[in-house]
Order: structure tokens, then C-alpha cells, then sequence
């Protein structure tokens, strides 16, 4: 009886030794399989963040340096064209022809540096067609008028055939090829949001997986060892348990609000930064129509069509209706609340419409402290500029050439250039307060990206995969 029952007692403990070896290379085979998909998950969250932070910097510095330059060229070639407009009506005796002279080539010189940055920023066929018309009626039709004008300006005859000639080559060549190129671009990067969105959300799925795969394989893990072990806790395997759905949480979190940044970067704040861009370019064109009118004063109701056709177009851009800036853009007894129905009439013509390539007026998409004034200012400047105009046609009826040209050219109040002045500043001022958005999530985005990339998809995961080596070694020793 002794014999069987010594041969009974080895027999159990090398079951029970085997028992634990098997138990051991579990421990171990779980743990180096969490590791490796801890590396895995760490190799993912890079790529993720990388991505990320690639989208944003392509929308904030490719593409909206692309828009910025083209929006820059046409303001900077509109310029150009109102100075030679001033250049040609004033008499070489009056304080502002030397300032219009150098007007010409100052704002020239920065529309060809414009130019050279739209150049190396040429993605597609539409792109490169756009810019070379541009480029080539730009150099060798308008500039080649502007010169001559200014060579010949002692002759008045000469000189206002060269700036209609030049006026006309920016009106029908230059400003649609450049309008097209601004469109292209903003368009791209409308279409480089969207399409951020949808990969962003796409490699957070692909990131989640294995991560929420990680943290149920620790929390897993950490109820098999209470079971083999009999102790309530592992400090490393529930910890590196905790922490991988902590991780989890803060990155999606972090990561799923990147699609709403882009939103307020592009539709909130670019569109309109691109909108007032384009209402200052409508409205110098309209500038100039009224300066051609005193150069060309034997036309007259050719230039005041094209001038009211332009005010028109500032309308539609500001608040989507004729007459609607006839109303203040401000809710009563407000400082920088929109006038609610001003904001309907404006919501009423869409991204979609064809009237403004692709642009929702600006009432429609007031969104930040300040905008609603801002505009409100400019629609009371651009009203008086409207009634200094009415006032400059009754002068040119009179035939009273002279003070038309003076009250063209004043820069006092009254005079039609500081009505206009105050119009683009005001202009001006929306488009900063945008722009400070637009490049404060920019920036942002340019330091916490990489930043949480480093503590919470490296970092955060090295840490798991230490506290999993050390919890498998500490329960490795008493199994």
C-alpha cells in the first residue's frame, strides 16, 4: 500500500508541475502576443497622426497658398489698373499723378511676385491653361498698353486709347483666366477637405480595431491571472489594461474632432476669406469703370454699365439679392448681431449657385465675433461710394470734366477714393478676422499633432507594452 500511494504522490506533482509550465507558457505566449500588437497599434497611431497632420498642412499651406496668391494676383493687377486709370484722368500738376505712377509699378511688381508663387503651385492641365493665359495677356498685351501709356502720356488722346486698350485686356483676358485659376484652387481644396474627412475617419476604424483588440486581450488577461494565481490584482497587466482603454478613448476623441477643425478651417473661415477676396476684386472693377467713365467720357453709359453691373455683383456677394444692402446688415440695437432677415435673404443662394462660383454670400456665413460689423461697415462705405458716384455722373452730364476727376480722385470725406478706401478696409477687416481662425487651428494643429503622436501613440503604448513585461514576469515567478 505505501508502494502505491509513493508512486500515486510523484505522479500528481509532476502533473502539477506540468500544470504550471503549461500555465507559464500561456503567460508568456499571451504576453509577447499583446507586445506585438502593441507594436502593431503604435506602427498604426503613426501612420494615423501622420496623415492627419499631412491633410491639415496640405489645406493650410498648399492649397490655401495657391488661393491666396491668386486672389493676391487679381487684387494686386486690379490695382495696377486703377492707378493707370488715375495715372491717365489726373494732370501732371496735381499732388496724386506721382503717387499713381508709382502706384502702377509697386502694385505691378507685386502681382508678378504673386505670379511666381502661383507658378510653382500648378497641379493640373486646368491649372497650367488658367495661368498662361494669364501670364502671356498680362506681359504682352496689358503691361505693353501701361507702357506705352506711360511714354506717351503727354498725348491724352494716346494715352486713353492705351488704357482702354489695357483696361479692356484685363476686363476680358486677364481677370476671367485668373478667376478661373482662384476657382480651380479653392475648389481643390474644398475637394482635399472632403475627402480628408473620410480618410481620417477610415484609419481611426483601422486604428480602433486592434487597439480595442490590445485592451480586451489585457483585461483578458488580467482576470485569467486572478484565477490562476489567487491575487486580486497584477499592478502591471491591469494597469497596462487601464491604460490601453484609456488610450483608446483620447485618441479617437482626439482624432475624430480632426474632420470638424478641417470644416471650421475651410467652410467656416476660407470661404469667406476667399468671399471678401472676391468682393474687393468685383468692387475695384467697378472702381475702374468709374475712372474709364472720365477717361472715356464719350461713352458714358457704357462705363456706367459696367460700373452698376459690378455694384450689382458686390451685392449678390455681400448679401445674395439686388437692394439688399439697402437694408443695415445688423439686428436693431446690436453691435455685432446679423440682421436675421438679411442672413435669410443671403442663405437663399447656395454653394451650389453658379451666380457666385461656388462662394455662399457673406451674411450667409457669418460665424466669428466681429464679422457682422466689419460688414456692416463696409456696406455704409460702399453706399456712400454709390452716392458719390450718382454725384460724379451729374458732373459728366454738366460736361464739367474737372471736378468729376477731382471728386474721383479725393481722398478727403467725400471724395470717392476714401469712400472706397474705407470699403476695402472694412473688407480687409473681415477677411483678417478669418484668417486668424483659419491659421490659429493651423496652428494648433502644427504642435499637438506631432505632439500627441509622440505621448499618446508611441509613448502611451510603450508604456503598455513595459507594464505587460512586467506584470508577465512578476506573475511568471509564482506560477
Amino acid at each position: 500500500m505505501s508502494a502505491v500511494q509513493g508512486a500515486v504522490v510523484p505522479n500528481r506533482e509532476l502533473r502539477q508541475v506540468g500544470f504550471r509550465w503549461q500555465t507559464r507558457y500561456r503567460l508568456v505566449a499571451m504576453g509577447a502576443g499583446l507586445v506585438i500588437l502593441a507594436l502593431i497599434v503604435i506602427a498604426l497611431a503613426v501612420n494615423v497622426y501622420n496623415s492627419t497632420y499631412a491633410m491639415f498642412e496640405n489645406i493650410a499651406v498648399v492649397n490655401s497658398t495657391s488661393v491666396d496668391a491668386a486672389e493676391q494676383a487679381l487684387q494686386y493687377l486690379a490695382n495696377t489698373s486703377q492707378a493707370t486709370a488715375d495715372y491717365a484722368a489726373l494732370t501732371s500738376d496735381t499732388p496724386l499723378f506721382e503717387q499713381a505712377q508709382n502706384n502702377i509699378f509697386r502694385n505691378f511688381h507685386r502681382f508678378r511676385d504673386e505670379m511666381f508663387i502661383l507658378r510653382e503651385n500648378l497641379h493640373t492641365p486646368e491649372d497650367e491653361t488658367a495661368f498662361t493665359v494669364a501670364d502671356t495677356y498680362t506681359y504682352s498685351r496689358f503691361w505693353r498698353h501701361v507702357s506705352n501709356l506711360l511714354s506717351q502720356r503727354s498725348n491724352a488722346e494716346a494715352a486713353r486709347r492705351e488704357y482702354l486698350s489695357a483696361d479692356n485686356q484685363l476686363r476680358n483676358r486677364i481677370i476671367p483666366a485668373l478667376q478661373e485659376l482662384e476657382a480651380l484652387n479653392f475648389q481643390a481644396m474644398v475637394d482635399e477637405g472632403e475627402s480628408a474627412e473620410t480618410a481620417i475617419i477610415a484609419q481611426v476604424v483601422l486604428l480602433v480595431l486592434p487597439a480595442v483588440g490590445l485592451a480586451l486581450g489585457l483585461t483578458f488577461l488580467s482576470f485569467w491571472l486572478r484565477q490562476k494565481v489567487r491575487r486580486y490584482l497584477t499592478p502591471g497587466i491591469d494597469a497596462a489594461a487601464i491604460l490601453g482603454w484609456v488610450l483608446i478613448g483620447v485618441i479617437v476623441l482626439n482624432l475624430t474632432s480632426m474632420p470638424g477643425q478641417l470644416n471650421t478651417m475651410i467652410l467656416d473661415s476660407y470661404f469667406s476669406i476667399s468671399g471678401s477676396s472676391r468682393v474687393l476684386v468685383v468692387a475695384n472693377q467697378a472702381n475702374r469703370a468709374e475712372s474709364s467713365t472720365i477717361i472715356d467720357f464719350l461713352r458714358p453709359k457704357y462705363w456706367y454699365q459696367i460700373f452698376d453691373d459690378n455694384v450689382q455683383s458686390v451685392e449678390l456677394h455681400l448679401c445674395g439679392a439686388p437692394g439688399c444692402m439697402e437694408q443695415t446688415f445688423l439686428a436693431s440695437n446690436t453691435l455685432d448681431t446679423p440682421n436675421p432677415s438679411v442672413v435669410e435673404t443671403a442663405q437663399q443662394i447656395t454653394a451650389d449657385s453658379a451666380i457666385l462660383g461656388g462662394i455662399v454670400p457673406l451674411m450667409a456665413n457669418i460665424t466669428f465675433l466681429g464679422e457682422a460689423e466689419a460688414l456692416e461697415e463696409a456696406r455704409l462705405a460702399f453706399q456712400e461710394y454709390r452716392a458719390v458716384n450718382a454725384q460724379l455722373r451729374e458732373l459728366i452730364k454738366a460736361g464739367d470734366l474737372a471736378a468729376a476727376t477731382d471728386l474721383n480722385t479725393r481722398m478727403d470725406v467725400g471724395g470717392s477714393e476714401e469712400a472706397f478706401a474705407r470699403f476695402a478696409q472694412a473688407m480687409e477687416r473681415v477677411n483678417q478676422i478669418n484668417r486668424a481662425v483659419f491659421d490659429s487651428i493651423w496652428n494648433e494643429q502644427r504642435d499637438s499633432l506631432p505632439r500627441n503622436q509622440v505621448f499618446y501613440g508611441v509613448l502611451g503604448y510603450l508604456l503598455v507594452m513595459a507594464l505587460v513585461v512586467f506584470g508577465v514576469y512578476h506573475r511568471y515567478r509564482e506560477l
